[in-house]
C-alpha cells in the first residue's frame, strides 16, 4: 500500500504548492458536492429498495473505509483520503442504484443529479453566453488607449498569474498529472493515470465514478450549456483518458 502510495508524491511532493492547491479544492468541492451521495443517491437507493435496512447497513460500511484525516497529515495525505473515500462512496452507491434501474433510466437519473450538482457548485463560474456579452442598450466601454497601457499592478497580476498557470494545475486534484497539447479551437490533454481511480486504493478502475460522475456530468454541464465543449475518452479498463476541450465552436467542429 505504501509503495502504491508514492504515484501521489513523497517527501517535500506532499507539502508543495501543488498538494495545498489539490487539497484545498477537494474540501472546497466536497462543500459543493459531498452531499449528493447521502442526501440524494442514498435515500433514492432506500427507496426502490426492498429492504431499506440493508442499504443503511452497506452505506455505513462503505463509510467505515475512510482513513481517519490527522491534523499533522501533509495535504497531499489530506487530499488523498478525502478524494479516495468520496470516489469509492460514489462508486458504491452507482452500483446499488444500477441494480433497481435500467441501464438507459440509471444513467439518466445519475448523471441528471450529479450534472445539477456540480452545475450548481459552478454556477458563478459557468455564466451563459447571454451573459457573457454586453446587455443590450448598454453603453460600450471605451477601448483603452495605446498611450495608457497596463497599469503597474496590472503587469504584477499577469505576472503572478503566468506562474500560477505555469508551475500550478488546476485540474490536478482531479485527475493528476496530464500531458498537454494545442490543437484547432481547444486543447487537448491526455491522463496516462487518473487520480480518480487510484486515490482510492484498491488497485481497481472506478468505472461507474469515471463513466457517469465524471465523463457523463461533467459533458452534460458543459456541452450545449457553456462556451465551453467537452470530450471525455476514457481508456477502460486502463487508467488513462483523454479529455479534449475546445471553445466557442463546440465539439462538433
Amino acid at each position: 500500500m505504501a509503495a502504491a502510495l508514492d504515484e501521489f508524491g513523497t517527501g517535500w511532493q506532499k507539502w508543495n504548492p501543488q498538494a495545498w492547491v489539490d487539497f484545498v479544492t477537494i474540501k472546497l468541492m466536497m462543500t459543493k458536492v459531498g452531499d449528493v451521495i447521502p442526501k440524494t443517491y442514498v435515500p433514492i437507493l432506500r427507496l426502490v429498495s426492498e429492504d431499506a435496512g440493508k442499504v443503511d447497513d452497506g452505506y455505513r460500511q462503505v463509510v467505515s473505509l475512510r482513513e481517519p484525516i490527522r491534523l499533522f497529515d501533509s495535504p497531499r495525505d489530506k487530499w488523498r483520503k478525502i478524494y479516495g473515500s468520496y470516489i469509492r462512496e460514489l462508486e458504491w452507491v452507482y452500483g446499488e442504484l444500477r441494480g433497481h434501474f435500467g441501464h438507459d433510466e440509471y444513467q439518466e437519473l445519475v448523471v441528471d443529479i450529479m450534472s445539477r450538482a456540480i452545475r450548481d457548485a459552478m454556477s458563478s463560474l459557468l455564466p451563459s453566453v447571454e451573459k457573457m456579452t454586453r446587455p443590450a442598450g448598454a453603453a460600450p466601454t471605451a477601448p483603452a488607449t495605446a498611450s495608457e497601457g497596463p497599469s503597474r499592478r496590472g503587469r504584477a497580476v499577469e505576472k503572478v498569474g503566468a506562474f500560477l498557470l505555469n508551475h500550478l494545475s488546476p485540474i490536478n486534484a482531479i485527475v493528476g498529472p496530464v500531458d498537454m497539447k494545442v490543437i484547432p479551437g481547444g486543447i487537448q490533454m491526455y491522463i496516462p493515470r487518473c487520480w480518480m481511480h487510484t486515490a482510492v486504493g484498491d488497485g481497481r478502475t472506478q468505472d461507474l465514478a469515471c463513466l457517469e460522475g465524471c465523463k457523463g456530468s461533467c459533458e452534460a454541464v458543459f456541452n450545449g450549456n457553456t462556451p465551453i465543449a467537452m470530450l471525455f475518452e476514457p481508456d477502460l479498463p486502463e487508467f488513462s483518458c483523454t479529455l479534449t476541450v475546445k471553445m466557442g465552436e463546440g465539439l462538433a467542429s
